[in-house]
């Protein structure tokens, strides 16, 4: 009685032999697609190679259908060409860019802030006298990596008094910097410091003030000018007497030396 199975090929193996390594080879391809597709989902936080891997999906999905039986090639050839082109197609709408730009490192920020030197002129009649390490009193969220004050001297050729209304008035200031983990922390001390002025004191502008830049008009002794504001991971505070409006623009000016010392820092604090 003659074998009703097919001659061996060339390599010497059977049809039935061949047709089990085409399945298991059919089997393994769709197992590697599910791990590509359940790490793209799950595991892998860089948008670029998750789609890398979505489309190496598909990919082995496209390469499975040769290997299947020829019924089954003829009902799923076209399902697996249109899952191909779409699910190709719609990883390259989904994916953003990731941001390259290198980060400041803000314990980095914090010690070369302290160290200094500070390197901003202050708006005259004000000079920096250097730095030291400033009790900033109460702040918000996590704990901050560095508080350093700028020591403010007025200029010895304009002198330590200034004219006012009632005869001469002593010009005092205190200027600190704060640094935190991350930017957020830096916004939320500007909050919780806005709340806090905001008891007593009267804001300058009509509108609810802005974390990134606010002045408050203190009233509750003297009369002095209360201005704050972040930027990144940093929080600057300048306290200024006298608080009348000729003395405002000195204020606020003087919070922005402070940040952009800040930034001078950060700049050598952010990796090439």
């Amino acid at each position: 009685m003659a074998s009703s199975s097919a001659p061996p090929d060339a390599t010497g193996l059977s049809a039935e032999n061949r047709r089990k390594i085409r399945y298991g080879a059919a089997v393994g391809l769709a197992l590697a697609g599910v791990g590509q597709l359940l790490c793209a989902n799950l595991l892998v936080t860089s948008g670029w190679l998750r789609m890398a891997l979505i489309v190496g999906a598909v990919c082995t999905a496209v390469g499975v259908v040769p290997l299947l039986p020829e019924t089954w090639r003829t009902r799923l050839g076209t399902l697996a060409v249109t899952f191909a082109t779409v699910a190709g197609i719609v990883p390259l709408f989904l994916v953003e860019p990731e941001d390259d730009s290198p980060k400041i490192d803000p314990v980095v920020l914090a010690a070369l802030v302290e160290r200094g030197p500070f390197d901003q002129k202050l708006p005259a009649p004000l000079v920096a006298e250097g730095l030291a390490s400033a009790n900033s009193g109460k702040d918000a969220g996590p704990t901050k990596l560095a508080a350093v004050q700028l020591r403010i001297g007025v200029d010895p050729e304009v002198g330590v008094l200034l004219p006012g209304d009632s005869g001469e008035e002593t010009f005092q200031t205190f200027a600190f910097l704060e640094i935190y983990p991350k930017d957020g922390d830096a916004r939320k001390r500007a909050l919780a410091h806005m709340k806090d002025l905001a008891v007593w004191n009267k804001a300058l502008d009509g509108g609810t003030p802005d974390a990134g830049g606010y002045c408050y008009q203190g009233t509750t002794l003297d009369v002095y000018w209360e201005c704050a504001g972040t930027r990144g991971p940093v929080f600057a505070s300048v306290t200024l007497a006298p608080g009348d409006n000729a003395h405002l623009g000195t204020a606020r000016d003087t919070v922005t030396a402070l940040l952009n010392y800040a930034d001078s820092m950060a700049r050598k604090a952010t990796p090439p």
